[in-house]
C-alpha cells in the first residue's frame, strides 16, 4: 500500500513530494543532485523528492513561500532520458495547477 506525503517546511524552505512504497519494496537510498534529491526504492524508483531552497528554486514559475504553503497536492513522475532524469510535477493550489519540469543530468546508472 502506498501512503502519499506532501510537506513544505517554510522555515528550512524544503518541498518533500513522497508517493511511498509499495508493499513489496523498500527504502534503497537517495540521489543527492545538489538542490534535489531523490528517494529510490528496491525496485529501482524514485518514490520521493526533496527540493532545497524550493521558494528559489520555483521563482522562475513564480512560486513564493506563501504559495509553497498553500499547496494542496502535488504528483510527479519520473522517466529517463539520454540527457538524464526528467522529472515533472504538477502542483495543485486552490485556484490554480502549475506544471514544472526539471530535467537533471546525472553520472551514475539509475532505473527508472
Amino acid at each position: 500500500m502506498k501512503n502519499k506525503l506532501l510537506f513544505y517546511d517554510k522555515e528550512n524552505d524544503i518541498l518533500s513530494i513522497h508517493h511511498g512504497f509499495l508493499s513489496n519494496e523498500k527504502f534503497k537510498g537517495n540521489i543527492d543532485a545538489g538542490q534535489v534529491i531523490l528517494d529510490i526504492s528496491t525496485k529501482d524508483k524514485v518514490c520521493g523528492i526533496e527540493i532545497i531552497n524550493a521558494s528559489d528554486f520555483f521563482e522562475i514559475y513564480n512560486l513564493n513561500q506563501n504559495d509553497l504553503s498553500n499547496l494542496k497536492d502535488a504528483l510527479f513522475s519520473v522517466h529517463k532520458e539520454p540527457v538524464g532524469l526528467i522529472i515533472e510535477i504538477l502542483f495543485n493550489f486552490k485556484l490554480k495547477e502549475v506544471p514544472v519540469k526539471i530535467v537533471l543530468p546525472l553520472n551514475k546508472k539509475l532505473i527508472c
